[in-house]
């Protein structure tokens, strides 16, 4: 699978993509919301996204979300929230995403995920 993870976080960032090339799955990753919409020029759409609920100041997931399913036109994404607050649940929920993980994310959570996107 082609998957996309959007995290400020650069050291959850590199150990997710790390478990997901372990995986067999192709990475994208976006370390900010400046290099997200720079690499959407030439990222293709991803079969599953994970976007992290906490980014930059003045900045959510669902931010992201709505740019990416309304203004980047992505409609057959599956996208997955991360989170480390389970308080956060019962937002998300209503946000738009098609599920939500919580930090700390390990392998078998990663491909426990992708497995119902497949």
């Amino acid at each position: 699978m082609n998957v996309l993870i959007v995290d400020d976080n650069t050291l959850h960032l590199k150990m997710c993509r790390i478990l997901l090339e372990k995986l067999k799955h192709t990475v994208q990753t976006a370390e900010s919301v400046s290099a997200l919409k720079s690499g959407l020029r030439t990222m293709k759409e991803p079969d599953v996204a994970f976007v992290d609920f906490r980014l930059e100041p003045g900045v959510t997931g669902v931010d992201i979300l709505k740019m990416l399913k309304e203004e980047n036109k992505w409609t057959h994404t599956k996208y997955i929230a991360l989170t480390a607050d389970v308080a956060e649940k019962s937002h998300l929920d209503g946000a738009g995403f098609d599920g939500i993980i919580f930090k700390p994310v390990t392998e078998t959570l990663l491909a426990e995920t992708l497995k119902k996107y497949e």
